[in-house]
């Protein structure tokens, strides 16, 4: 299954998940998430219980250190950075899926673009059972040019049953995480300071940990907890390892070595799985929702449509696609061939979003596996 990022981006703080919704992520302080818009709970409006959305990032743990994250200026062009760096890596976590799909099923890639086409334009009922045709639409509405427009998720206002979003078997996504943190620990990439000697058994470690990740993504479903765990322990085995070699007094070698290393203990915190089945519970208080708070929550929980494998989930599917291609249709119009992705755009600094953060609050130390 193609997998991607979708989530909802900091502006000052990040915040933790208080109630519904989950690619994972992150709030904007007047509510609205990634693209501007954010899950805003499944009630009448958008804006309501706004503080509930943002979620699989820091679940359960609370506001972030607001103030601390003020002062460190984590404003709205650090957050676009952020975004587009994200964006980047879903670009290429596509092209690496296609190449690979397109590999098993022995197509070419004339043939295997011809077979993308049919799933956007014609599916069949095994394309809708599969998920494949209601991930492309949902692809549609993740691109940045119409996220960033912050009316779009609002206008798509549809009627969806809540019994109908309680059968979809949602699937959580990492692949684009996982490429970032292998692209973060490129050899060029580490900060002079962990360059040294001294921290190359920690960087070796850390490196095969994000190796073991990818290759488990490549197979499709989610991440082990164990396959985390050893992410995020790399990561707090190199933080200790800057506690002990580098004082606080050594400027800058001290600071640019924690800053990068709480970017990558916050992209790695992203990898964790999302629970939503607090958000979906909140399903029983309501009759109906819309497509709008349906893809809201999918972008900021960084969710995606699973394989459909029992008659309900498959009737909900085949009631659910033709409402999801009409919305995309009156939103954004018929879509035709999908373009090649083009040369990601070079983001500088992508992680400066969590330098504002105490470490402990990212949970840089060696952490357990959780069941």
């Amino acid at each position: 299954m193609l997998r991607g990022i979708r989530l909802a981006l900091v502006g000052i703080a990040l915040v933790a998940f208080a109630g519904p919704e989950a690619r994972s992520q992150y709030y904007y302080p007047n509510g609205y998430g990634y693209g501007g818009y954010g899950f805003g709970g499944w009630g009448a409006t958008p804006q309501g219980s706004f503080l509930r959305g943002m979620g699989a990032y820091a679940q359960g743990a609370g506001v972030y250190n607001y103030d601390t994250a003020v002062a460190t200026s984590i404003d709205t062009d650090t957050a676009i950075r952020f975004n587009q760096y994200l964006w980047n890596s879903e670009l290429e976590a596509r092209r690496r899926w296609a190449a690979l799909h397109s590999k098993r099923l022995n197509l070419s890639r004339d043939e295997y673009k011809a077979r993308q086409k049919q799933i956007r334009e014609n599916p069949s009922a095994g394309d809708i059972t599969s998920g494949d045709a209601l991930n492309a639409i949902l692809n549609q509405f993740g691109d940045p040019k119409v996220l960033h427009d912050s009316s779009s998720l609002r206008m798509a206002n549809a009627e969806i049953p809540a019994s109908a979003i309680r059968e979809i078997p949602f699937i959580d996504e990492t692949d684009a995480i996982t490429i970032s943190l292998d692209q973060l620990t490129d050899a060029k990439s580490w900060p002079v300071p962990l360059q040294a000697d001294a921290f190359k058994p920690e960087r070796e470690a850390y490196q095969q940990a994000v190796d073991d990740a990818l290759a488990e993504d490549k197979d499709g479903g989610s991440l082990k907890p164990e396959t985390i765990a050893r992410v995020r322990n790399a990561v707090g085995a190199l933080f200790q390892k800057v506690e002990a070699t580098i004082p606080k007094t050594v400027q800058p070698d001290h600071l640019q070595a924690m800053n990068y290393l709480k970017g990558l203990a916050g992209m790695s915190r992203m990898l964790e799985k999302p629970n939503v089945e607090a958000v979906i519970a909140e399903l029983e208080k309501i009759d109906k929702t819309t497509v709008g708070h349906l893809l809201a929550f999918m972008h900021s929980y960084n969710l995606r449509f699973g394989t459909a494998t029992t008659p309900k989930q498959k009737a909900v599917y085949q009631e659910l696609y033709p409402i999801l291609l009409g919305q995309r249709d009156k939103l954004i119009g018929k879509v035709g061939d999908e373009p090649e992705p083009a040369a990601p755009r070079p983001v500088d600094n992508p992680t400066a979003v969590f330098y504002g953060f105490d470490p402990l609050h990212l949970n840089p130390k060696p952490a357990t596996a959780k069941p």
